[in-house]
């Protein structure tokens, strides 16, 4: 495919207004893409105007490797404060700006150019299974529903086109020194600005509610307190968190909880009879997902045993970690494919947000998993931008990857 055509193409995306709940033009758009070069494909409706996206080749390889990115972005936010209209993509001094430039058209334009190209190879002999989601800023509900669905049953790897770069080599180093990026062994001395995750954690978003009984604030023996109960079954939390620090991971590091809302109460001389906390617990694979929850739900069991406590437990999302082995052939082949296009050692690191493999990973935990795409620490900012040779490499990379993948 000619240059013109794969920046094209990203343009066309970034034009389509996809913040959460409008994915199906994406969805189309890549289908007659694909169709215009004899790819299967497979339309999967989540909702109105919200479709997933399947296309494949199948050269009878025994294995399978996936490709799979989001069709959605997140709203511009403040749009006066945008050089360039969000939506109107620019071309600029070697970067493309516009909402999803990062995150992430330009990695799931990437992965579909890249399944053409390895379509029209002749001497690609290998099985690939693209993936495009809805919903997967806020819920990552596309992803849960195709997994449910058994999508990822059969696959064996899988490259995650989102955001894996900086904008620079003083930015690398200031992720790394901080600590919020940590680089594992083994992991190339000498690295530039070029990256991919081989992990990242997943998450638990739960709700505890507490129901009391209304009393004037005169009498509160006549009243159950809600909040006192709440506050009961925080320091019990609380203590229970502490001992999670038991329980590391050399790539993600320790598991990490916040309680990050806390709601009682109408007025001030009422005792109130409903308190509520939404928490956020970021997970690693040494203590999972389903295991907390568990250990949540026995804590609230006990304190309920009290006729005074009335605690519920509400789970609101459980998105499961995800970690490839740092010597595993998979990432060998990635260290190998991105030295070989940037000329350069790239790090394989931890991820610090979340992606669509996680509820891939809980429905197959055998997959492989990368996360490798041309956006930068720009994604869900004002100006977003990805540099134009990126994401022409990345083609190149992913290409490298697949080839390597199957011989």
């Amino acid at each position: 495919m000619e240059k013109s055509e794969k920046l094209s193409i990203l343009d066309d995306l970034i034009k389509l207004k996809t913040v959460n709940g409008n994915e199906e033009i994406v969805a189309n758009y890549l289908k007659e893409l694909f169709d215009k070069h004899d790819i299967k494909t497979e339309l999967v409706k989540n909702s109105e105007n919200r479709m997933n996206l399947i296309a494949s080749i199948n050269n009878g390889a025994d294995k399978v490797l996936g490709f799979t990115g989001h069709e959605d972005v997140v709203a511009p936010v403040n749009e006066d404060e945008w050089n360039y209209g969000p939506f109107n993509p620019k071309h600029i001094d070697g970067k493309i700006f516009g909402r999803g430039t990062s995150d992430m058209k330009s990695g799931l334009a990437g992965l579909a150019i890249t399944l053409i190209e390895l379509n029209e190879d002749k001497d690609f002999k290998g099985n690939i299974q693209f993936i495009a989601t809805v919903g997967e800023e806020i819920g990552e509900i596309g992803a849960k529903q195709l997994s449910a669905a058994g999508y990822a049953d059969h696959l064996n790897a899988l490259i995650v086109g989102e955001p894996s770069n900086t904008s620079s080599k003083p930015v690398m180093d200031k992720l790394t020194h901080s600590g919020l990026i940590q680089i594992p062994s083994p992991n190339p001395t000498e690295y530039g600005r070029h990256a991919f995750f081989c992990a990242h954690k997943g998450s638990i978003d739960y709700k505890i509610k507490s129901r009391g009984k209304a009393a004037h604030s005169s009498m509160p023996e006549a009243g159950i307190n809600a909040l006192d109960n709440l506050i009961t079954f925080y320091n019990k939390q609380k203590e229970y968190f502490a001992t999670l620090t038991a329980y590391s991971d050399d790539v993600l590091g320790k598991t990490s909880p916040s309680v990050t809302i806390m709601n009682s109460g109408d007025q001030e001389n009422t005792i109130p009879d409903f308190a509520e906390m939404n928490v956020k617990i970021r997970t690693i694979p040494e203590y999972n997902n389903d295991k907390l929850i568990d250990d949540l739900k026995e804590i609230i069991a006990k304190l309920n045993e009290s006729p005074r406590m009335s605690l519920e437990f509400e789970e609101k999302s459980s998105n499961w970690p995800v970690k490839t082995d740092m010597t595993s052939d998979f990432l060998k082949i990635a260290h190998q494919s991105y030295e070989e296009t940037f000329e350069q050692g790239a790090l394989s690191v931890g991820a610090p947000g979340g992606t669509d493999a996680s509820q891939f990973i809980k429905a197959n935990p055998d997959i492989d998993v990368i996360v490798a795409g041309p956006g930068n620490e720009s994604a869900h900012q004002v100006n977003e931008f990805v540099f134009e040779d990126d994401y022409l490499q990345y083609i190149e990379i992913y290409k490298k990857i697949a080839n390597k993948y199957f011989e």
